[in-house]
């Protein structure tokens, strides 16, 4: 009896070949599902992290420039062609701020057109913020006074007066001298520059009094922001064997505010730097404020440097009281579901980015923009 009922409800029977395939079938389309939906998951996770990697990388970038632009003209001369504080006339003209759009680098025109970064090149104490004082000037070498404020060690001491850096000394009647860095001697306390300081004196109202103690001493040099291409190893190349991706760098130049010393990566995939809303002081003299507008970066720099916040002579960095920086930085995960959208002029907000190589897909952009007001650029109004 109890046989009978197993038999009758089936509990003896086993599975047979065409429920095992329904059951393997069902298994595999919940396997399937299960990898697309992680495969699905890990691709959001990865937009995510590429998406806060962006927003730290261009905040890091436009934090540097702000810390670097809000100090121009705290020790340094605004315009050494015009500013009659300086005396004697350095060989190179130095100015806080110079924009370029000759040394940044630009993409392919074909794939992302309307791209033309520029570059940024700042003058003043941008590494060293620590003011000196000398006990005395004797030709080309400056004593430099050991009150506390010196470096105490060698190392850091020939990292400070380096020969890629201008030694400025400062009178108290406001009076500036710049001279390029030739030497130095840590146990002496000296720094040698290149050129011989001027003595104030009969015919020479250029230079230092009496034996040069008292004056100032502070470290200038020249710093540039542009984007570069990324010739690190192992990055990815194009067809014809150009860099695929960009870096924004921070660049210290030499005396020259040409070669570069030294090079700091700020933001990878950066793909455009630019400035906007600029607002100049354009009466220089300083009981009148006449303030002018310029809207775009081709307002204030053209090709071959010019404008007036060119690199050109004619140049007028000085009457520069704000500016809006902006920094774009394309994702390292492309997106095949994304439409690219070019530019279709210049300034035009820079939506998508696109590679030769278009089975990627696109990658999506991310533009971070921040308002730097120049308040030390009022108080030396040439």
């Amino acid at each position: 009896m109890y046989s009978n009922r197993r038999q009758i409800f089936g509990f003896s029977r086993g599975f047979n070949l065409i429920e095992l395939l329904m059951a393997l079938a069902l298994a595999t389309i919940v396997f399937m599902a299960s990898v697309q939906m992680f495969v699905k998951q890990s691709e959001v996770m990865a937009q995510q992290n590429d998406l806060i990697d962006m927003n730290r990388e261009t905040r890091f970038a436009l934090e540097h420039l702000r810390q670097d632009l809000t100090s121009l003209a705290s020790n340094a001369t605004p315009n050494s062609g015009v500013d009659p504080l300086v005396c004697p006339k350095p060989l190179v003209d130095l100015r806080v701020l110079s924009l370029s759009t000759d040394d940044s680098y630009t993409p392919d025109a074909t794939l992302d057109p309307f791209v033309a970064p520029v570059s940024i090149k700042l003058f003043g104490s941008m590494d060293v913020k620590t003011r000196f004082h000398t006990t005395s000037i004797d030709s080309s070498t400056v004593r430099l006074l050991d009150d506390g404020t010196l470096p105490t060690t060698q190392p850091t001491w020939e990292v400070i007066f380096s020969a890629d850096r201008y030694l400025r000394l400062g009178g108290a009647d406001g009076t500036m001298m710049y001279f390029p860095i030739a030497a130095t001697n840590f146990a002496a306390k000296t720094v040698t520059v290149t050129g011989t300081i001027p003595r104030q004196g009969e015919g020479q109202v250029c230079g230092y009094l009496g034996l040069g103690a008292n004056y100032t001493v502070d470290v200038q040099n020249f710093v540039r922001y542009r984007i570069v291409p990324d010739n690190r190893p192992g990055s990815p190349r194009r067809a014809d064997n150009q860099p695929e991706n960009t870096l924004l760098v921070r660049e210290r130049l030499g005396l020259n505010g040409v070669t570069i010393v030294a090079q700091t990566i700020l933001a990878e995939n950066a793909v455009d730097l630019g400035v906007y809303d600029m607002l100049l002081d354009v009466d220089p003299t300083p009981q009148t404020l006449k303030i002018k507008y310029m809207p775009t970066a081709m307002d204030v720099v053209q090709a071959g440097g010019l404008g007036v916040l060119g690199y050109q002579s004619s140049a007028t960095p000085e009457a520069l009281r704000s500016m809006t920086e902006k920094v774009t930085v394309r994702s390292t995960w492309p997106d095949k579901t994304l439409v690219h959208r070019p530019r279709a002029q210049l300034f035009a907000p820079l939506e998508t980015w696109k590679v030769a190589d278009d089975q990627r897909g696109i990658y999506p952009t991310i533009t971070l923009a921040g308002r730097i007001a120049m308040p030390t650029m009022m108080s030396r109004n040439l």
